[in-house]
């Protein structure tokens, strides 16, 4: 009869012939064995349609090279939490997706100055990384309407300040509620501010301008979640991502861009200060500004390169919703990140208390 054994005792045996087995096997060959150790990266981005992205163009085929790094996604990038894992010394996220003018605000105190391998500043769009900050795409921000609702290009839509007029083109407006993106540039570009002349923002003018509409307006928290309100045809105009207006357009939801005043900004990455991988993570951001990786972003995707080697092909409807092809007949306007990087915290804080306002 056989005695029984516990199951923690069958393990301790197991382990045991394992490791010796090993050790037994390593001898024999020469060799010492070394502990192999990955690295988990945690990256926040916004989610959705571009942390998706992300993942297939970036982080795939940086596993491919470096085996050794495993990432851990997660969102929304919220700076809030930045500052908090930041001012109590436990920062567990170590690539997060920001606002650049945050970066430039928060140079050394939130974020980690940068030394990104192989950042050649002739190989890059001009304005497109910071000390704290490197941009990785760029984008626009693309007025587009449903197709079904005025059917007649004629009778259509046409300027910025279209969509504030909600006399001519009754209906609901869709909006993500994003600073970052250009939502009270536009607003004062509709309302008559030269492009040149929109810098120092006026802000309380750009708020009013939203306040003449704020009863038509749908507010979504992020661009994805504005996506869904497209793709369920519950807004009739919208000022949404160029990335998710791609998105919308090959989920054949029939909307056309408008090519007026078109704002153009990029997307950064940044390190928290005290991230304990600062240098991997580094390496990972010097990997997704290489030619090939800047490539493979745009074609998934649809946005703009920052890297000016690259060259994506491009498919019919992403050229359509380019702000930087020749689709766009209209004026490019790329928003101010020194500004926002000297007024980022004040703006905000004064953008969302009109937007949720104190109750009475």
């Amino acid at each position: 009869m056989v005695a029984a054994v516990s199951g923690r005792r069958v393990m301790r045996m197991l382990a045991t012939t394992a490791t010796t087995a090993a050790v037994v096997l390593v001898a024999g060959c020469g060799v010492r064995p070394a502990p192999v150790r990955a690295t988990d990266l945690t990256f926040v981005s916004n989610g959705g349609v571009v942390e998706q992205a992300i993942v297939d163009a970036w982080q795939g085929p940086y596993r491919g090279v470096r085996p050794g790094i495993r990432f851990i996604n997660t969102s929304p990038a919220d700076v809030v939490q930045i500052k908090e894992q930041v001012d109590a010394g436990t920062v567990g996220w170590n690539i997060v997706t920001v606002p650049p003018g945050h970066a430039i605000e928060n140079c050394g105190t939130l974020y980690e100055r940068l030394a990104v391998p192989g950042l050649d500043d002739d190989h890059f769009a001009p304005g497109t990384h910071g000390e704290c900050f490197v941009a990785v795409l760029q984008y626009s921000l693309v007025f587009s309407y449903n197709t079904e609702k005025w059917p007649d290009p004629g009778a259509a839509p046409k300027t910025v300040a279209d969509f504030f007029d909600v006399e001519r083109f009754p209906g609901t407006r869709g909006v993500a509620a994003t600073l970052t993106d250009g939502i009270l540039e536009w607003a004062l570009l509709a309302d008559g501010v030269d492009p040149a002349s929109l810098y120092p923002l006026d802000v309380d003018r750009a708020l009013a301008k939203w306040e003449s509409i704020r009863a038509t307006t749908t507010w979504a928290a992020t661009a994805d979640d504005l996506l869904e309100l497209v793709k369920s045809e519950q807004v009739d105009m919208q000022l949404l991502l160029q990335p998710h207006t791609l998105a919308a357009i090959d989920k054949g939801m029939p909307i056309a861009p408008v090519w007026d005043v078109t704002l153009t900004t990029v997307s950064g990455l940044a390190i928290p200060r005290g991230s304990p991988y600062l240098e991997q993570a580094q390496q990972f951001l010097s990997f997704v500004l290489q030619p090939s990786q800047q490539t493979r972003i745009a074609e998934v995707t649809g946005v703009e390169p920052v890297n000016l080697e690259a060259e994506p092909n491009r498919s019919d409807s992403s050229n359509s919703v380019n702000a930087f092809g020749p689709a766009n007949t209209g004026t490019t306007v790329a928003i101010d990140q020194q500004w926002w990087g000297q007024n980022w915290a004040s703006t905000s804080a004064e953008f969302h208390a009109w937007l949720n306002p104190a109750p009475a």
